[in-house]
């Protein structure tokens, strides 16, 4: 998150309008896809083999945030 009191806007620094994207949108991208998570949550219970296909999935949502375009421009994985 940005510290809005620190933020300095000399030229090459985000522009406003990215900064309240980047701190309105983050949260939102990870709460929903920490809800996509807590629905295939099941799937890792201990009596349960998941499959490499869920596995993937899983990693791919926790790595969203790692995504260049994050969190405005995200590129979500498909739910096998």
């Amino acid at each position: 998150m940005y510290d809005l009191q620190k933020i300095s806007l000399r030229k090459g620094s985000p522009s406003p309008v990215s900064i309240v994207e980047d701190y309105i949108t983050g949260p939102l991208a990870r709460e929903l896809r920490d809800a996509f998570l807590a629905e295939t949550d099941w799937t890792a219970s201990t009596d349960v083999i998941m499959s490499d296909d869920m596995t993937t999935y899983r990693q791919a949502l926790r790595d969203i945030t790692d995504q260049a375009g994050f969190p405005t421009n995200i590129t979500w994985p498909t739910k096998p």
